[in-house]
């Protein structure tokens, strides 16, 4: 009877010594932080290096059984064992350390180079899913992602990007490519409109035709749109918008300022200044005793940046940011002997998306002066000699606003093939072409006259054949 007790009793006691022998393997495996101190082993350890995504973990299986292992920058990696073989890896911040795993003599057994890294293969499952088609690769580049291959169009490569900054947000780099590079021409008319005499020469808000429509209601690429930008519509063919504006330009409702044309790859920047540079001193300290002035120049004139990038459905993804200043005497400072000039700014930026050939006209932008302006009743100011009794002078207060049109289009060869051929055949125009025409670019010359084709020689006429002359007729038997 007592034997059989004492059965019972090791039966029960089996398990709870298996668990605690286990606990106690267990519990000889510890993480330990690089400032402890660790016993050096001659012998060379095995060096390796893995690669775990930020907030995921990877799992290690060791051949030998290991007495503890050391993390050297424990914020960016954390370890974790669960057995005397096994354990592992969490990333926890971006950047690199390694881990140092002894065996049970106190030998260096690995050295495990670790680097936590963006998940590029979870990125590029997304990016699979989003671009069906597309050879976009992913890969692991310092701290950052590094995505490569060629896609369909520059409308792919900055959507994959902007996925991609939603992963590592200032850490991508883009070099993803189009198969087929875009061109596009963005013309470009900048315009300063006097409203005053917008509404002395007769003009209501809304000038309407059958092919034009200039809207001077605060919209954008509509008539419900955000306060500041106006609405260029309508149009048949391409030079609609031009020739309303210098209809306007020649009633002196509008003044050009620049009208530059520039051309640049879907989804690079292009930029262009008609201006100039002044001089601005800057004063410098020296050893914090003396001051030293040294010169910067500043731009001014009209500026015009801008980024179009095409998408897949046609349109035109557009970002304009022009900017037009001038220099201005009355609102100058004095530096140390040196005569700064104030500047006068007017600037704006907007993103829209156009059709190949939709015009836009930025503006809101508002100048007060006075000057002299001539006021006429309109159309019978007009009238030769009897015009100038219904003409007046007088000082009114003028409001001029910077109106920029941007007609951005894709660009072919023909487009260049075009440009250069106009500029090519352009003439001086003559005193009766500016007087009577208003003809102030020229026309190309008149194409030669064809060579005339000579005409082809006449045909040789054919002999003439003599007619046959008919013999006599035998006579036959039986006659007479």
């Amino acid at each position: 009877m007592r034997s059989s007790k004492l059965m019972k009793r090791s039966l029960i006691g089996s398990p709870l010594i298996g668990a605690l022998a286990g606990a106690l393997a267990l519990s000889s495996l510890h993480v330990a932080p690089a400032q402890a101190a660790t016993p050096m082993s001659a012998e060379p350890a095995v060096s390796r290096r893995i690669t775990v995504a930020k907030d995921k973990t990877l799992a290690f299986r060791l051949a030998e059984p290991a007495s503890r292992i050391v993390v050297a920058q424990s914020d960016i990696a954390q370890v974790v064992p669960t057995s005397d073989r096994t354990f592992y890896v969490r990333g926890k911040e971006i950047g690199s350390t390694n881990l140092l795993v002894y065996g049970p003599g106190g030998r260096v057994d690995q050295v495990i180079d670790v680097d936590v890294a963006y998940d590029a293969s979870g990125l590029q499952d997304a990016l699979g899913m989003a671009f069906p088609g597309e050879r976009i690769q992913v890969r692991n580049a310092g701290q950052g992602l590094l995505l490569t291959g060629q896609v369909s169009s520059t409308g792919v490569a900055t959507r994959a990007g902007a996925i991609a900054e939603q992963a590592a947000k200032g850490f991508v780099i883009n070099n993803l490519t189009a198969r087929a590079s875009q061109e596009v021409i963005l013309e470009v008319r900048v315009l300063e409109a006097s409203r005053s005499v917008l509404h002395d020469m007769g003009v209501t808000a809304d000038i309407h035709n059958n092919s034009f429509q200039f809207l001077t209601t605060r919209g954008l690429v509509g008539s419900d749109g955000p306060n500041g930008v106006l609405g260029l519509f309508g149009g048949v063919g391409k030079t609609t918008i031009d020739v309303a504006l210098e209809a306007l330009e020649n009633k002196g409702l509008v003044h050009t300022l620049a009208r530059p044309n520039l051309v640049a790859i879907s989804g690079e920047k292009a930029s262009f200044l008609a201006g100039g540079e002044y001089p601005f001193p800057v004063p410098q300290s020296a050893n914090g005793s003396s001051t030293t002035i040294t010169i910067e120049f500043r731009e001014y004139g009209v500026k015009l940046d801008f980024r179009p990038v095409v998408q897949d459905n046609g349109l035109i993804r557009l970002e304009v940011a022009p900017e037009v200043s001038q220099l201005d005497p009355t609102n100058s400072l004095r530096i140390n002997g040196y005569t700064v000039p104030g500047l006068i700014t007017r600037r704006t930026s907007t993103t829209v998306e156009l059709r190949d050939g939709a015009a836009l006209a930025i503006g809101g932008l508002f100048q007060r002066n006075y000057q002299n302006n001539i006021s006429q009743v309109p159309g019978i100011g007009d009238i030769p000699v009897l015009g100038a009794l219904f003409r007046s002078t007088r000082w009114q207060n003028n409001e001029t606003e910077l109106v920029i049109i941007v007609t951005p289009r894709m660009a072919t060869p023909a487009d260049f093939a075009a440009a250069r051929t106009a500029s090519v055949n352009a003439t001086e125009p003559t005193v009766r072409d500016m007087l009577l025409r208003g003809d102030n670019l020229g026309k190309a010359p008149p194409a030669p006259a064809p060579a005339p084709v000579p005409a082809p020689a006449p045909a040789p006429l054919a002999a003439a054949v003599p007619a046959p002359v008919s013999a006599p007729l035998a006579p036959t038997k039986g006659t007479r």
